[in-house]
């Protein structure tokens, strides 16, 4: 039986779908799985977590409607196409929802509080991120919460929109990167998907044995470089492996192509870079390096490609 992820789309090893299959029944596992908040391994599951924009979006759309009745959680479309349920604390326009990072070992806005209450226009309110002026709201995430706060509108028959804030945001956002990419104020509202992957060493091990069963992948550092190889390697694999380049390069014995951001290759294939500001520089230039370094890894990298 194979069974394919929803937000990765590598498909799961059948030993593992059948395992689980034996244990909890055929249409449990392909409803977790469907679900986009559950990751199978080799022994078990890893959960998913939703992101700061889903959080957000759930608490938009239950401020809206809990002005028409009880609500304790809401669905949210999430940027990959994929319906969540999100508790709500909800009452008379006001709603808050909190961010779950699922198994992710490391992610400093777990357990955050976003919220949310009726107004005439979307606005972005206190812990909210700025960046040149702007609030830190990534594209995907104010589709998102347009998209959602529109289904919502329609369904209600409601004519206004929601501010949204985070009291918790200046002081989350002194654990985060933000200020020195320009963000202040806040934290940002990001999320691709709208999934949290669960970064830690099980999914790692778990991403490099599904990986294994493929004889041409693309590794990519994040989201921008796994779309770019879905649309424009067809032959390869793509998996995001994020810093964990080196695991999965000394694993595979296939072809291998690498696609990500110039920043983060450069940094990893030349440490004295490391920790500096590479804004400004010439970063094509240094392609050569990820390949030379990659290949004293894996002979079988047969490309670099450096995104703009």
């Amino acid at each position: 039986m194979r069974i394919s992820d929803p937000i990765e789309f590598y498909t799961y090893p059948e030993e593992w779908v059948r395992g689980q299959a034996e244990i909890h029944g055929v249409g449990f596992v392909k409803s977790r799985i469907s679900s986009g908040l559950y990751i199978l391994t080799e022994n078990g599951w890893l959960r998913r977590g939703i992101t700061t924009g889903t959080t957000a979006t759930a608490a938009a759309v239950g401020a809206i409607s809990s002005l028409f009745g009880e609500t304790e959680s809401v669905r949210v479309r999430t940027p990959a196409g994929i319906e969540v349920e999100v508790a709500v604390d909800a009452e008379d326009g006001y709603a808050r929802a909190r961010k779950f990072s699922g198994d992710h070992e490391f992610d400093v806005t777990d357990g955050i509080e976003i919220h949310a209450r009726v107004s005439e226009d979307l606005e972005f309110g206190e812990g909210v991120g700025r960046l040149r002026g702007r609030p830190a709201v990534s594209r995907a995430v104010m589709e998102q919460i347009l998209e959602n706060v529109e289904i919502t509108r329609n369904q209600w028959g409601y004519d206004g929109s929601v501010r949204i804030w985070i009291p918790a945001g200046e002081m989350v956002a002194e654990r985060t990167d933000n200020a020195r990419m320009g963000v202040t104020g806040g934290i940002s509202l990001l999320g691709t998907t709208g999934f949290v992957e669960p970064w830690c060493r099980k999914l790692v091990e778990t991403k490099v044995e599904i990986a294994k069963q493929y004889d041409r992948i693309a590794i990519t550092t994040g989201r921008k470089g796994w779309k770019w190889a879905l649309e424009n390697l067809r032959e390869y694999q793509p998996f995001v492996f994020g810093v964990h380049l080196d695991e999965i390069l000394k694993a595979h014995d296939g072809e291998i192509v690498i696609v990500g951001l110039p920043s983060l290759l450069v940094k990893w294939a030349v440490p004295e870079l490391r920790g500096k500001v590479l804004k400004g520089r010439r970063l094509e230039g240094y392609r050569s390096r990820v390949l030379e370094r990659a290949r004293e890894i894996n002979e079988g990298v047969v490309d670099v490609i450096l995104l703009g």
